[in-house]
């Protein structure tokens, strides 16, 4: 089974369990009903690629990375469409360095390190805000110039996608955490990457959860 089997196969169930059709797909992606029906018809032409899928688990408020794993996970379940279409919430675009102010003072829209404002398309707790990936050590999860939306209010779990910083020199980076028994690491997805598991030390905090991509056309 490939990945875009896997991730038709989620798409199909979630459908099923939401009582969707591919024309309530269709809006939420603000698509015509044709393209849907290319990768998520009866008989799909195309596959779900990488993009798409992020944007699907985006507006259906899955888990990132959600629709690529075989048999989903339990957050798909009893979401209804109005939870789909929450009411997006403006957020601050922070640079890297920018992320340690934001967390640590009482930054309000006037203070300028914002470097722009992005919608969340989901709730987000306090203190939340949007980075933009950089490099290629996240493929093909997501590539450099994704917009994240951070959460630092949200609990970390196995296999969430993070934003970790280390204290020594406060460099961020994007990570997938792995629990495996009392030991946490991070994980590059890229499989090409060198180094690409760090183990989560105390020489490295979570600042956040990566909650939601954003897509600009």
């Amino acid at each position: 089974m490939t990945i875009s089997d896997i991730r038709l196969q989620n798409l199909r169930r979630i459908m099923a369990e939401r009582q969707l059709r591919l024309t309530d797909i269709a809006d939420l992606l603000g698509k015509a009903p044709a393209q849907v029906s290319a990768f998520g018809g009866k008989n799909p032409t195309k596959g779900i690629g990488n993009r798409i899928a992020r944007e699907i688990e985006q507006v259906l408020h899955l888990q990132l990375g959600e629709l690529d794993v075989l048999g989903g996970t339990e957050s798909s379940k009893n979401i209804d469409r109005a939870s789909a279409r929450a009411r997006a919430t403006e957020l601050p675009m922070l640079d890297l360095k920018s992320v340690d102010s934001w967390m640590s003072g009482n930054t309000g829209k006037s203070d300028g390190i914002q470097i722009g404002w992005i919608n969340s398309p989901g709730p987000v707790g306090e203190k939340s805000f949007g980075i933009t990936v950089e490099g290629l050590s996240m493929e093909p999860f997501f590539q450099a110039g994704d917009r994240l939306i951070i959460d630092p209010s949200h609990p970390c779990k196995n296999d969430s996608f993070v934003l970790a910083k280390r204290k020594s020199d406060n460099f961020l980076m994007i990570r997938q955490l792995k629990i495996e028994g009392n030991e946490s690491y991070l994980l590059a997805t890229n499989p090409s990457w060198p180094n690409r598991i760090e183990q989560l030390t105390d020489a490295w905090c979570l600042v956040g959860r990566a909650m939601w991509v954003v897509t600009q056309i």
